[in-house]
This record gives C-alpha cells, structure tokens and sequence, in this order.
C-alpha cells in the first residue's frame, strides 16, 4: 500500500492496541488499512462526508483484504459512529475551526481524540480547557516545511489546560521546549513584527501583538 507519511504514521502510533477506531475525514483509509494490516486494532470506522475519496478507500479496504476490521462510512463528521464505543477517534488534515465543527457531536461512547490540525491548535486546547479534558500527549513535528501538532485527548486522566498560557503553547510541548517548538515559536515572532509595523502604534492591536511577542519570548 501507500507508504504512510511521517505525520500519519505519528498520528497512527498514537492509538492503543487493540483500540476500536474512527478516522474521520478517512479520505482514502490509509491510516485504518495500516492499523488493520498490522493487527494492531479490533475495528475501524473509515469515515468520510465525500462520496469520491470514500470509494476509493472501499477499493483499498478490498485491495489489502481488511474488509472484516475496516467499515468504511459515509457520513457527516461522527454522525457515522453514532452509539458505537470508540477508543480513539482520529481526526487530521481539517483546520482547527472544522475539527471544532466534528466535536459539537462529542459524546460518551467516544474516550479519546487523536486530533492533528492543519492550523491553531490553541482553539483545540481551548475546547480542551472548556471540556474539562486532558491533554494525555502532545507531539509537534514538520513535514514539507509545515510544522503540524498533535494532540492526544483523553476525558479522564492527563494533562490539565489550566490557562491562557498552556492553551497558547501547549502545557506539555511548553515544557519539553523541542527545537521545532522553538521553530515555530521563532517564526511566529517574525510574523507578529511584520504585522505590528503595519497597525497604528498605540492601538489595541499594537498592545496585543506587543505583549504576544514578549510572551514567546518568555516562553523560548
């Protein structure tokens, strides 16, 4: 099959053996069909609102003979997982305001998400803090010149989202200071300097970005 790149196969890695799983968004089930092959889960939910990359996920399930753990679904967000116990639901390559979309369906027969946006973890956190979750891992790593995180969310045990400081930075990735946390960190710097030269400078936006580098700062 498909060789996994080094994002999925991070986000896969993050499930348990022999968890039941639903990859929302599944696209084409590459990471569903890897779990599969490996023996590595009980059951798989493939699900995915287009009807196009979803048959072509059922040619694949097909393909590498994984059709008894893989059920591909066509739904909207986890309406297709509906009363069905979910150890880990698998949710990439969707923003940040999308996957928040997916989770207003949030309910008790799923215990974890495995959540990797493409952008503004901190709204993830946020939802995170307001749910009273916790954070059981946070990764952060760079592919093709993009540096993506990933949050591991578990509803009982792991990492509280105390503050504005943990949902911005991450309370975890915060504390292991990796050099791509710095990298990252380093390059929203520049960023918020270039926006801080074109705002009036005693405005409130001016104020916002100003206290916001100095906080980086603080925290690299």
């Amino acid at each position: 099959m498909e060789i996994l790149s080094e994002r999925l196969l991070l986000i896969a890695k993050q499930v348990n053996h022999n968890d039941v799983i639903c990859d929302i968004g599944t696209d084409h089930a590459l990471i569903p069909i890897y779990l599969a092959r490996g023996n590595l889960i009980t059951k798989a939910y493939a699900c995915d609102i287009a009807e196009q990359p979803l048959e072509q996920a059922k040619k694949n399930i097909a393909k590498y003979k994984v059709g008894e753990v893989i059920t591909p679904v066509l739904a909207d967000g986890l309406t297709g997982v509906v009363g069905i116990a979910i150890d880990s639901c698998i949710i990439s390559g969707l923003g940040s305001n999308t996957i928040l979309t997916i989770l207003e369906q949030d309910a008790d027969n799923i215990e974890r998400y495995i959540l990797c946006p493409n952008d503004d973890a901190n709204l993830l956190r946020q939802w995170v803090k307001t749910q009273h979750y916790f954070l059981e891992q946070e990764l952060i790593m760079k592919e093709n010149d993009l540096i993506y995180e990933i949050l591991v969310i578990n509803k009982s045990a792991g990492k509280k989202v105390k503050n504005q400081k943990d949902i911005m930075f991450g309370p975890i990735l915060r504390k292991e200071n990796s050099a791509i946390f710095k990298e990252k960190w380093l390059l929203k710097v520049v960023h918020f300097q270039s926006l801080l030269e074109k705002v009036p400078a005693k405005s409130a936006k001016a104020k916002e970005l100003a206290q916001k580098i100095k906080l980086i700062n603080k925290v690299i």
